[in-house]
């Protein structure tokens, strides 16, 4: 057979296309993590307001809240460790996110009756200032004001971050 060639599969190389991907990578991997700080702020939200709304000694609701976050951060955290997530996610993205975690778990790390409003406020400084590094010097994280209903009360107006 003159003429004939084996069936070799091609395989078309694209390097511009090849290059970009680590940049988008980078970006959305970053916007994922602005998202994900806003949700975990808002749970910080929800734990001062359940612990300004009950001065009991025990509060269960506050305790079953806190320990359902503090879950959560362990599973970012071994998550973050996981093969899947190294490969998946942008390094210094996952880097960031790991750190905010663990610095964020290690503040919620108390007894249920020692988890007060300045150490919840603490967290959400971290979460927040995790948000503005990953929003970077141009980006804009708006403070709006909402209302916000607590224990029963009538909605009054408080600063609140939108992500």
């Amino acid at each position: 057979m003159i003429g004939a060639h084996s069936i070799r599969p091609v395989r078309a190389a694209t390097p511009a296309r090849g290059a970009l991907r680590p940049a988008l990578q980078a970006e959305s991997c970053a916007q994922a993590l602005i998202e994900l700080c806003g949700r975990i702020w808002l749970e910080l939200e929800h734990l001062a307001q359940l612990n300004t709304c009950s001065r009991t000694a025990e509060n269960p609701s506050l305790d079953l809240a806190a320990q359902t976050l503090r879950l959560e951060l362990l599973l970012i955290i071994d998550s973050c460790e996981s093969a899947a997530w190294v490969f998946m996610l942008d390094p210094e993205v996952r880097s960031h996110l790991l750190a905010m975690s663990k610095d964020v778990l290690a503040v919620l790390a108390v007894e249920p009756n020692e988890l007060t409003l300045g150490l919840i406020e603490c967290a959400q400084d971290r979460v927040f200032d995790e948000a503005l590094l990953q929003n970077g010097p141009h980006g804009v994280i708006e403070s709006v004001s909402a209302p916000v209903q607590c224990c029963g009360e009538p909605p009054g107006l408080r600063s609140v971050h939108r992500f």
